[in-house]
């Protein structure tokens, strides 16, 4: 991989957390900690963080849950063109059943199709191809190729986005289905003033497969969906999610495209919508299928890609965040979703950090607020996943207890991922060296199986 030089700001706040965890080596080494006593307030700020954070997700995860879909606007004026989007890369097993999926939409005016599907091969080394230059024979789709100094999702996207006619875009991943209705349902959220994106709802098709597809089911009904209500309702910044997305073009020129250079680009192009004033809506009615990852240590990595990604966010955005212009509860939702997690599980393993140290002997430092703010900060955040439980599975008491055991102990993976996220993250900041890991598509028995045609269920079998 190219090394790829990262703004000032990687360096900066890398630098920062270099500090900081060699500051508190330092204080255990030395035992003299009266100067960090001053600095850290007793390190009772690390519990006052726990709170305030898991308080304000506490409340994203109530609103979102008691807050229904937003109406769906009327249709106005003519049906507008759009130009479908994918990017393929070594993507033989699900993608001709997602270009069938896509060109099975049911987006028409006057019996003539109003929407052109692309598909990008970047460069693919398997069978994608063939099956591509199949497709375009078949079905109309028009195929492009990436060029040699080109490289990744973002690349792919501005390549084929200067090729393309229509002024909405629309984007989905290799793995993607949608209802013959998915267009009708998104499109006409583009025509408020000043909204330049949408995203539609994501669902696993394959959620049922084992124990690692069921993990990110929970995740996606407990949390996907009710903080992007959530937000809307508050307004906050309701976030792309990388498939199943459109946008007007006008936007994405406003904003100079995709960022080839971001390791995350739908985080990223989201960051940069609202920072440019542009809104994001969130669709509920609308949905896009896609393929969860059916084994652990893929699943590991792509989230430490996730948070690397939202870390390099924070580090390239900081300043136009604090200081743009921004309405202030945007800004705060807009850090809380880049360095949430990583202010959380920096301050929970900070205090596992003291709490060996002090078994060792080695220093003695009170590290707990008083236990009934303690206390009311857990039953607070339970009691917020609870809600959100109930409003997604209504009486169905056993399988909202199972979702609720599941995602409480798939929440220490976090843990692991965090840790490795930043060094990451520290590591590319300083030798401006970058890994982009692709997640792969296929492991489903439905990858290949079903697609949506007209007057068929929106629900797939399996």
């Amino acid at each position: 991989m190219p090394a790829r030089l990262r703004p000032t700001t990687h360096l900066v706040l890398a630098t920062l957390g270099l500090l900081w965890f060699g500051a508190v080596a330092g204080s255990v080494h030395y035992r003299d900690i009266t100067w960090l006593q001053y600095l850290f307030i007793d390190v009772t700020w690390i519990q006052a963080v726990l709170l305030i954070a898991g308080g304000y997700g506490a409340l994203l995860v109530v609103v979102g849950a008691l807050s229904g879909p937003e109406p769906a606007p009327e249709p106005r004026g003519p049906v507008p063109f759009v130009s479908v989007i994918v990017p393929a890369k070594n993507e033989e097993a699900v993608i001709e059943a997602t270009v069938r999926s896509l060109c099975a939409m049911d987006y028409a005016e006057e019996g003539a199709r109003r929407f052109e599907v692309i598909v990008v091969d970047d460069r693919s080394t398997d069978g994608t191809a063939p099956i591509l230059t199949r497709l375009a024979r078949e079905l109309g789709i028009v195929v492009m190729r990436t060029p040699e100094a080109s490289f990744g999702k973002a690349a792919a996207l501005n390549h084929a986005i200067a090729r393309s006619r229509a002024d909405i875009l629309a984007v989905f991943d290799a793995d993607a289905r949608v209802a013959p209705d998915f267009l009708r349902r998104m499109v006409p959220y583009l025509g408020a003033p000043g909204v330049g994106g949408v995203q539609a709802r994501r669902v696993l098709y394959n959620a049922r497969q084992n124990l690692v597809t069921s993990l990110q089911d929970d995740e996606y009904r407990l949390f996907q969906r009710t903080l992007q209500r959530a937000r809307r309702v508050l307004g906050g910044m309701v976030c792309f999610a990388g498939n199943g997305l459109l946008f007007r073009r006008e936007a994405l020129d406003d904003v100079g495209g995709w960022n080839e250079d971001a390791l995350t680009e739908d985080i990223d192009l989201s960051v940069r919508f609202h920072l440019a004033g542009w809104e994001i809506r969130y669709c509920d009615d609308a949905i896009v299928w896609e393929e969860a990852v059916a084994a652990f240590r893929p699943l590991l990595r792509q989230r430490v890609r996730w948070f690397e990604g939202a870390f390099r966010c924070l580090g390239d955005h900081l300043p136009s965040i604090l200081f743009g212009r921004v309405p202030l509860f945007k800004r705060i939702d807009m850090l809380f979703f880049l360095g949430g997690a990583l202010v959380v599980t920096t301050a929970l393993l900070t205090t596992y950090f003291y709490a060996l140290v002090d078994l060792a002997g080695a220093v003695v430092l009170y590290l707990q607020l008083p236990r009934r703010i303690t206390a009311a900060g857990s039953v607070l955040i339970t009691g917020a996943l609870i809600v959100g439980l109930l409003a997604e599975y209504r009486t169905r008491m056993l399988p909202a207890a199972l979702t609720l055991a599941r995602t409480a102990a798939f929440s220490l993976a976090r843990l692991v991922i965090m840790p490795l996220a930043v060094f990451r993250y520290v590591r590319s900041a300083i030798t401006g060296e970058t890994s982009w890991e692709k997640t792969a598509h296929g492991a489903s028995d439905h990858a290949r199986a079903w697609t949506f045609q007209p007057g068929t269920s929106r629900k797939p079998k399996g």
